[in-house]
């Protein structure tokens, strides 16, 4: 109101007898005061001109001390804003202190709030707009500049059923109220109560929500107001390329701009006289109070008539920033808030990780960096491309996987001490379940279940050239069938030579007699070979006793020919320990695993006699070797390979190993089973979004074929395999047997030398 000097436009010296109207007016430079009357009527409107001091009564209360004493009806004053457009008044909606000298103004908490006329519809497109967003509940955040449309749009949200809070936000910003929320209810009642319409001034505006992306730092692990919060911001039109400016990392921001025409107060002086007798020229009889519900009446006609453009943005994400997008009137909940479908947006979350195999495996790059592959990096690939982000990996300084640092237990190590100190969004490598560990971070659904095992080193070794004849029975059986053997011809023998049947004078005439203690053992030996003899027995007793020999070699000999095929095509061989028992009973053998582990904390803590065996056989061990607990399972390994060592690990690590190296068994005993997840930090609010995707991932059966895909097949193995199967037979299966054919050649030879021998000095 630059310029503008109050006219008087009529003074009269005598009043009418009828009611006198008092109109205040606030006015730059206003010095003087103008009367009105109508003689048809008798109808007295009197408008006093105030200086405006600044810009608005809101801030002067010495001034609205000095409209006390003129028992106003109605205050026009420029709005505080805009300074264009004008606010009216009811003076008797003040407290009565607020006409005193006090240091600010107050506004009255009485639901007969100070009237204003709808200069534009922005309040109930906005009440309209979060009603279609299905809303149940918003915070409406506003200064003290903007109580009254603030206000009003609470009580018009009321209406359409929505529940709202109104809060005053100082200029220095405040979002404290909202932590005792977030204690108080918890995180999935608080991801559906973060709804807010922000009608300040911009810098307020702006200073809300950066500290919401602060606050969402220390209570929302930096997704809670990012991806599920949702704001409704009201500015002027030229504030849009501000907000554009603010570099916001919350998801879902849309703005609704206003850009409307204003009183021209050049003319404020005309507008208001002439509305004063529009009012005036009445045929009715007004009193003070009707006077005023008028004369708003005809402003808020004049004002319906013209047009208001209100225009809905979405802020969007783009390759250069964020950017604003139009929304039409009619939009729908998703296309006011488009980044709803979009998940994450693209967002770089942060992965801990360690390597362990088949899961995660490190490898390093040309350019000194690391990458990281196998099936739970698939996993989290799958889960990227579904959710919509990016991540990065990193690993913990101590390279442990997560035990209590502190004598509370509040504090963890490793993987899961990143978790609580906020280093890392989610750990991307499976964690073994623990009741510590579930206190102080969220397990995803399991998808890996195994138990955990030992593996060592066969130092008996495993024989190149196998004996193919020796391989199908034990020792045990060969000593008793070579027993049976010499009891059978000695039986035999004594049977034939004292057998009466051959002194008969029948058997002397055909020439019968018992065969000789060597043609036996040919013939007895030659049976378990198949090959029998020509001088079986005459007598009955000897040949039933054959009879029955025969039999016991069929059953051998087909148990032995069995055998034989299977140890052709089947290593077997004898391993050093097969039990617990047996580790704890070699003093010599020193037994370690990865320290920080779920496993390395079971065994520390369990009540089990065994695992309270296996801990003392590795706190024994480490009190000679540090490195027992060294948390490289590859050096682990090769302690393994090198020395009288066994490696504690879960089973699935341990078959990768035993694959790799020949030398290397796992022991048949199995203990402390586990189940492994993906971890989020405590009360992560993406701890649902990711839980969703991992269950359907086991459902369809993803998880099952990126572990076969990673894990080793048996075929894979340079190692002979223990699966049964047809298998190519290799030369040292042979080796025995051809030694055997070679035996048995010199002995021919030797035989032939000996009779070629006796034949001759049989001639001399």
């Amino acid at each position: 109101m630059d310029g503008v000097v109050p006219v008087l436009v009529a003074v009269f010296l005598q009043y009418a007898t009828a009611s006198l109207i008092e109109i205040g007016v606030v006015a730059k430079n206003g010095h003087s005061n103008q009367v009105i009357t109508l003689n048809e009527t008798g109808h007295v409107g009197r408008i006093h001109w105030f200086g405006e001091r600044n810009g608005s009564i809101f801030h002067k209360v010495a001034q609205i001390s000095i409209m006390k004493n003129y028992n106003l009806d109605l205050i026009i004053a420029p709005d505080p804003m805009s300074g264009k457009s004008v606010q009216f008044i009811r003076p008797e909606t003040f407290y009565k202190e607020a006409w005193k000298d006090d240091d600010e103004h107050r506004l009255s908490p009485s639901t007969e709030y100070p009237l204003q006329p709808p200069l534009c519809d922005f309040l109930n497109y906005t009440s309209n707009l979060i009603h279609t967003l299905d809303w149940n509940s918003t915070t409406i955040l506003s200064d003290r500049d903007n109580s009254l449309d603030s206000h009003n749009l609470a009580r018009g949200l009321s209406r359409l059923g929505v529940k709202s809070e109104l809060v005053f936000v100082k200029k220095d910003g405040n979002l404290k109220f909202l932590e005792p929320i977030m204690k108080s209810i918890g995180m999935e009642k608080m991801k559906r109560r973060l709804r807010f319409v922000l009608l300040c001034s911009l810098p307020l505006i702006g200073q809300i929500l950066k500290e919401a992306e602060e606050l969402d730092t220390y209570f929302g692990k930096g997704s809670l107001f990012r991806h599920f919060s949702q704001w409704l911001l009201i500015v002027p039109r030229p504030a849009l390329r501000s907000i554009e400016g603010m570099d916001l990392k919350l998801d879902h921001v849309a703005v609704l701009s206003t850009s409307y025409k204003n009183f021209d107060i050049s003319k404020l002086t005309q507008w208001v006289v002439k509305t004063t007798s529009e009012v005036l020229s009445s045929e009715h009889t007004w009193n003070r109070s009707d006077f005023t519900d008028h004369f708003l009446q005809i402003v808020r006609r004049e004002h319906n008539t013209r047009t208001v453009n209100t225009m809905l943005h979405t802020l969007l994400w783009k390759p250069h920033g964020r950017k604003l997008s139009v929304v039409r009137h009619d939009a729908s909940h998703d296309d006011v808030f488009p980044n709803l479908k979009l998940g994450l947006n693209q967002r770089k979350l942060r992965a801990a990780a360690l390597e362990w195999l088949p899961f995660v495996k490190r490898y390093e790059e040309e350019d000194g960096s690391f990458s990281y592959k196998q099936a739970s990096i698939d996993l989290v690939d799958h889960l990227g491309n579904v959710l919509n982000f990016t991540y990065s990996v990193s690993e913990p300084a101590d390279g442990e996987w997560g035990v209590p640092i502190s004598e509370d237990f509040s504090n963890y190590s490793g993987l899961i001490g990143m978790l609580q100190r906020m280093e890392a969004d989610f750990v991307a490598v499976p964690m073994g379940f623990s009741e510590g560990r579930d206190v102080h971070s969220d397990f995803l659904p399991f998808f890996h279940a195994s138990g955990n095992g030992l593996i060592l080193r066969n130092t008996r070794g495993r024989s190149k050239l196998s004996s193919a004849l020796t391989d199908p029975f034990r020792w045990q059986v060969y000593a008793v069938g070579g027993a049976v053997l010499i009891a059978v011809i000695l039986l035999y023998l004594v049977m034939e030579w004292n057998n009466p049947f051959y002194n008969d004078a029948k058997s002397i005439e055909k020439g019968w007699k018992p065969a000789g203690a060597l043609d036996a053992v040919m013939y007895l030996f030659g049976s378990t070979i198949h090959q029998g003899g020509v001088h079986l027995p005459e007598s009955s007793s000897g040949r039933v006793l054959v009879s029955f020999w025969w039999l016991y070699i069929i059953v051998m000999t087909a148990a032995y020919s069995g055998n034989l095929i299977a140890s052709l095509t089947v290593t077997k061989e004898e391993l050093p320990f097969n039990s617990l028992d047996d580790v704890f009973a070699d003093d010599s053998l020193k037994v370690g695993l990865v320290e920080g582990t779920s496993l390395h904390r079971a065994i520390m803590t369990s009540n089990n006699s065994k695992m309270m065996r296996l801990w003392e056989k590795i706190q024994a061990s480490r009190s000679t070797d540090r490195s027992t607990l060294e948390r490289n399972a590859t050096i682990q390994i090769k302690k393994v390979l090198h020395e009288n060592y066994a490696f504690l690990s879960d089973m699935s690590e341990l078959e990768v190993f035993a694959r790799s190296f020949c030398d290397l068994y796992i022991l048949q005993e199995t203990f402390e089973p586990m189940q492994y997840s993906l971890v989020l930090p405590e009360d992560s609010p993406l701890t649902d979004m990711f839980s969703e995707e991992v269950t359907l991932v086991q459902e369809i059966g993803l998880m099952q074929y990126w572990y076969r895909k990673w894990n080793p097949r048996e075929n894979d193995s340079a190692c002979a395999s223990t699966e049964t199967g047809a298998k190519p037979i290799g030369l040292e299966k042979l080796v025995s047997v051809s030694l055997a054919l070679l035996v048995g050649v010199l002995c021919s030879g030797l035989c032939l030398l000996i009779e070629l021998v006796v034949k001759a000095t049989s001639i001399l």
